[in-house]
C-alpha cells in the first residue's frame, strides 16, 4: 500500500455512525474541582490510547452496549473523567462535575487495519484516528475496520 520509500498513500474515509453520551451509572452531587498549582503551570496535554481487538464472529451491537455499561460503572470511582473543563471567575480552568458524562462515538473506517501507518496514524486516517473532545476531559471511540 505504499511507495518504494515505505510511504503510505492510502486515503481513508472514517464515517461516524453514532454519537452518544456515557454518564456515571449513579449520579453524584454537582461540584467543582479546582486545578492544582502544578496543573495550572503545565501546558494542557492531549494524549490518546489505541487498542485493537479481533472482532468475535458472534459480535453484534451488544458488544458496544456492554462497553458503555462497563464505562458507566468505571466512571463511578473516576467521575472526574466525565467532568467539563470550564474557566472560573479568575479565568483559570476548573473541573465542573455535573453528571454530563463523556462523548462516546461509534465509527467505521474503510481500510484494513494492517494498512494503517502506525508510525503516523493521523496521516493514514486523516486526523480521525481518535475522537475530538468537545466538552469533557475524555472521549471514547469504537471503530470497526474493513475485514481482510
Amino acid at each position: 500500500m505504499g511507495s518504494e520509500k515505505g510511504e503510505f498513500t492510502v486515503t481513508v474515509t472514517v464515517t461516524v455512525t453514532k454519537t452518544d453520551m456515557v454518564a456515571p451509572l449513579v449520579p453524584f452531587q454537582e461540584h467543582w474541582l479546582p486545578f492544582t498549582n502544578l496543573d495550572l503551570l503545565t501546558p494542557p496535554l492531549d494524549f490518546c490510547v489505541f487498542f485493537c481487538y479481533k472482532k468475535p464472529v458472534s459480535a453484534s451491537s451488544g458488544m458496544v452496549s456492554v462497553l458503555k455499561k462497563a464505562l458507566a460503572e468505571a466512571l463511578l470511582p473516576y467521575y472526574a473523567l466525565s467532568c467539563e473543563v470550564v474557566p472560573n471567575a479568575l479565568g483559570e480552568p476548573e473541573l465542573q462535575c455535573n453528571n454530563r458524562g463523556l462523548d462516546f462515538v461509534e465509527a467505521y473506517a474503510d481500510i484494513e487495519l494492517r494498512n494503517l501507518n502506525f508510525h503516523n496514524p493521523d496521516e493514514s486516517v486523516e486526523g480521525k484516528f481518535v475522537p475530538k473532545k468537545k466538552h469533557g476531559v475524555m472521549a471514547v471511540q469504537v471503530r470497526t475496520y474493513t475485514l481482510s
